[in-house]
This record gives C-alpha cells, sequence and structure tokens, in this order.
C-alpha cells in the first residue's frame, strides 16, 4: 500500500481518533509530504518497507543542509513519528526505522508579548472600521483573544452555544478535543453580546464569527481580519502575531500576581506545566544566577 494513500488514512485518524482540528491535520500531512518528496529526490519507492533509519537520519541530515531550525526539523520528525505509530497500530507495517533517530534539541526561545498599551491600541484599533457590522465582530474577536488567550483556530470553531453571557465563561474543545472553561471578563462579554445583536442569521451553522453574508470565517479570513487591525494600530515591533496575542495574556496575567502559573496552565489548555512556565520569562542563565545569588550558596 503507497504512503499517499496511508498518508490519508491518517488524516482522517487524526481528526475522528485523536480529536485534532482540520488545520492539525493538514499541518501533520504537510510535513509527511515534505518527507515523501525527500524519498522520491532519493529514488526510493513510496512503500513502507523501503524506509529505513538510515534514511530517515539522511532526511534529517538534508533538512539541516537546508538550514531549517531544530524546532521546525524536531516538529517534522515529530510527525513522521506520530505517522509510524498509526501504521503499526493498524499492522500496516512492523518495524519502526523512526524510532533510533534522535530529535534535535529544540531551541528554547523566549515569547514576544505586547503591553497594556499595546493591547489597548489594538481593541480601540479593532473598532476602526467603515463598515459598522465589521466594527462590531473584529472588536470582539480581537477582545476574545487578548482576554482568554484562545487559539486562533478555537476563536474560529466558537459556536454560539460555547458562550454563555451570563455566566460570563466560554467553552473551549482545545487540543486533542480536551475541553476548558475560561472565564470573561465584562468588557469582552460586551463585546460579544454586541456583535450578537449584529450576527447575520444563517441556518446552515450556528458558528459565533462570520463575515457579512453569515458564512464561517475561514482561516485566511481571519488573518487578513488581524492584518488590517494591526496596521491600524500603528504597533511598530516586529514579529507580531495572533499567536503573540495569547502569549501577551498569559504574561500579563503572571504580572498582576492574581494568578498562578497552575491557573495560567488550565486556561491556556497546555498539557504540560512546563509548557507554561516560559511565560516566566526568565531564561536558564537568569535562574541559575538567581540560584547562585542566595545567602547560603557559598556554604
Amino acid at each position: 500500500m503507497v504512503m499517499d494513500t496511508l498518508a490519508r488514512g491518517f488524516a482522517v485518524y487524526l481528526e475522528a481518533e485523536r480529536g485534532y482540528s482540520p488545520l492539525t491535520a493538514t499541518a501533520y500531512c504537510g510535513d509527511l509530504r515534505r518527507f515523501f518528496d525527500f524519498l522520491h529526490s532519493a529514488d526510493v519507492p513510496l512503500e513502507p518497507d523501503q524506509v529505513t533509519t538510515a534514511l530517515v537520519r539522511g532526511w534529517v541530515v538534508d533538512m539541516h543542509h537546508e538550514g531549517l531550525s531544530p524546532t521546525t526539523i524536531a516538529r517534522r520528525l515529530h510527525g513522521l513519528r506520530s505517522f509510524w505509530s498509526y501504521l503499526l497500530a493498524c499492522d500496516y507495517v512492523h518495524d519502526d526505522p523512526v524510532r533510533k533517530v534522535s530529535v534535535p534539541k529544540r531551541e528554547r526561545t523566549l515569547p514576544r508579548y505586547l503591553t497594556a498599551d499595546e493591547l489597548e491600541a489594538l481593541l480601540e484599533a479593532a473598532q476602526r472600521n467603515k463598515f459598522v457590522i465589521c466594527a462590531f465582530r473584529n472588536y470582539a474577536i480581537i477582545s476574545v483573544l487578548i482576554f482568554t488567550g484562545m487559539r486562533r483556530g478555537e476563536v474560529i470553531g466558537l459556536r454560539i452555544g460555547d458562550v454563555s453571557l451570563a455566566e460570563k465563561v466560554i467553552r473551549v474543545r482545545g487540543k486533542g478535543g480536551k475541553m476548558r472553561v475560561i472565564p470573561l471578563v465584562d468588557r469582552a462579554v460586551e463585546a460579544v453580546r454586541d456583535w450578537l445583536e449584529l450576527r447575520p442569521s444563517h441556518k446552515g451553522h450556528d458558528y459565533l464569527f462570520t463575515t457579512t453574508h453569515g458564512n464561517p470565517i475561514a482561516p485566511w479570513r481571519m488573518h487578513r481580519i488581524w492584518r488590517t487591525v494591526l496596521e491600524e494600530s500603528s504597533i511598530e515591533a516586529q514579529g507580531v502575531t495572533l499567536h503573540t496575542l495569547r502569549h501577551s495574556m498569559a504574561t500579563l496575567l503572571l504580572q498582576s500576581g492574581e494568578c498562578s502559573l497552575v491557573e495560567i496552565q488550565r486556561i491556556l489548555g497546555h498539557s504540560r506545566l512546563d509548557t507554561t512556565a516560559i511565560y516566566l520569562h526568565v531564561t536558564e542563565s537568569e535562574l541559575r544566577g538567581a540560584v547562585q545569588a542566595h545567602p547560603l550558596a557559598d556554604g
């Protein structure tokens, strides 16, 4: 069975069995396609039994030569490992050539975040739109992103029933289909309430955020909305993305002293606390220096 066919089954498995979003499943398959392209360039048939550990290591070396970062290489290798785990579970293969290939050490960089003033500038910019319905929708979207720390895909996938304005909460289905409940501040509640009064009705779906014609918002349209708001805000910092709002929310909550790291972990939907710990914005060297400064460190 050729791997193109197996990859399609893998995508279905990720969505149906693992609860991954279509965007995540597509990303996994995109990384697999890059591996298949490497096999093709090496004149290796696209058959699972033709893949060896040496070939996988050759792919890693090839990615290094392309100048890809350790993080990107590790992500692609993780996708291939997941694919082979699926093949093993389905008895399509009996050996795992990926298992013995070491994953490059990932670069641990501190996330960029915006200040409270910059976030306020984004909220104000979202309201400046010549089309009233777009202004209310964009303001509601940016408010939800800033005050909940939700991922882009999670916001796009929100249904009207996921939001309780009376309870001031949003119920979110995150990665792996895990549910979490995020409290809403009054400002976000009012933004969503105002949008719902203008939201175009559509009998075919109940997505919370829509286009002016009532259709669900596609990822590319969400990106366009974001770029429009960002440019209107006149924020000059480089590399600011929708995910930066998630980093900013977590960082400002920690700096306020009102939330613990564990509470922020639950809000963001992280499965591991060390993933959330990066929002402390303390590098390993700074942490080591702090420990050495302990009054009893010298004995």
